[in-house]
């Protein structure tokens, strides 16, 4: 049988004695999520394996559109949540059903987002133009 290589039982129990360290996840996760993202990136481009485009694809909008509302909500939801004196246990839970529930709306309405993003993004550069 295999095993993780780390105790998920122990990281679990942890978070639930200190809730302060989701607190702190959430406020830096966005973080090491973009080097995690980046960096293998910078290094196709560096390589000339991989050519950048000017606009973003319906993935790199998705993407950003999870990363920017789960860091805003999660960071949100969890201070306010640490505050009020819920267990970490709950806190986790909370936090995982709020990225799933935000990762299925981004999924499921990442056209119409991306359109709104794009109308935006020409709107600001029309008048930056002028």
């Amino acid at each position: 049988m295999m095993e993780l290589p780390f105790n998920s039982i122990e990281i679990i129990q942890s978070i639930d004695r200190e809730p302060g360290i989701l607190v702190a996840f959430a406020a830096f996760h966005p973080i090491a999520l973009l080097l995690i993202l980046l960096l293998p990136l910078w290094i196709l481009k560096k390589t000339g394996v991989y050519i950048p485009k000017e606009t973003y694809g319906i993935f790199g909008v998705s993407v950003t559109m999870i990363i920017i509302i789960g860091w805003l909500m999660g960071f949100a939801s969890q201070i306010l949540l640490l505050f009020t004196g819920v267990s970490g246990l709950r806190m986790l839970m909370i936090y995982f059903s709020m990225y799933l529930c935000i990762s299925a709306f981004v999924i499921f309405n990442a056209k119409s987002l991306q359109k709104k993003f794009l109308k935006d993004t020409n709107t600001k550069n029309k008048k930056n133009s002028y």
